[in-house]
């Protein structure tokens, strides 16, 4: 019955690509920034020395990339949102007719993984080009490392889709238990 509901999950998914893109692409610019600070994350060390409180300012600016990844994720869980409110008679039908709790709640969860995976690994695919291109061209003076780009776009990815689930969790339990004569009666 799951692997049912994640293909009604991935269908629904499908069809409601331009909902999705917003969320993707600002997930993509918070990966992005995961990606690039990471990589950097040397340079900036050495950098920061120089001024002092190298520790404060390194924390500081993985700090603000997590933060701006996570305001991606936001957006996911607000479009995620939308959607549910958007479904609620789809999700009575379902309801009256038996499907269970559980694959109604992952049918619903594809869309803001699949939307914080693809923002999550696009945007950090770009990063590392960008990185690749700064290192090439020396654009970057204190260079870029790649394994730096690799646990960036690791945590980019991980923490987008953990985030998504996170912020998701809720309101999709919510609506999957919502009894379907209430989900019907009130449209959408």
């Amino acid at each position: 019955m799951m692997r049912y509901g994640l293909s009604y999950g991935w269908l629904s998914a499908r069809r409601r690509l331009r909902e999705m893109t917003l969320p993707a692409i600002t997930t993509a610019t918070g990966a992005f920034l995961v990606v690039i600070v990471f990589g950097m994350s040397e340079g900036i060390s050495a950098q920061s020395a120089s001024l002092g409180n190298a520790d404060e300012i390194g924390a500081a600016v993985v700090l603000i990339a997590v933060t701006v990844l996570l305001v991606g994720v936001v957006e996911v869980a607000v479009a995620t949102t939308r959607t549910v409110a958007n479904r609620t008679r789809e999700l009575g039908v379902l309801g009256a007719n038996g499907i269970p709790r559980l694959p109604v709640v992952a049918a619903l969860l594809v869309e803001p993984v699949v939307a914080a995976v693809v923002g999550a690994a696009g945007g950090a695919s770009l990063a590392a080009v960008t990185g690749a291109l700064l290192d090439v061209t020396g654009l970057a003076p204190a260079g870029v490392d790649f394994g730096g780009l690799a646990l960036g776009a690791f945590i980019a990815v991980v923490v987008s889709i953990v985030a998504a689930v996170a912020t998701s969790i809720i309101p999709t339990w919510n609506a999957a238990s919502r009894p379907p004569i209430r989900s019907l009666s009130s449209g959408g």
